[in-house]
């Protein structure tokens, strides 16, 4: 197991690391993180909710 000094030092170096990059860098990882995941209702539920969905969704378009 690492010690507390490692520890610390490998957040030092994440944390200088991340202050070091532009803020449009990070906005734009933050947005592609964001876009990748799923719907909230598919994730918490699985695939029911989104079957439900569709199903309703031809319904309206008919």
């Amino acid at each position: 197991m690492a010690s507390g000094n490692d520890v610390v030092k490998y957040l030092t170096q994440k944390i200088v690391k991340y202050l070091d990059e532009p803020k449009s860098v990070r906005k734009e990882r933050r947005q592609t993180r964001k876009s990748e995941k799923e719907p909230l209702l598919t994730y918490l539920f699985g695939a029911l909710p989104m079957s439900l969905g569709l199903m309703f969704k031809k319904k309206r378009k008919r």
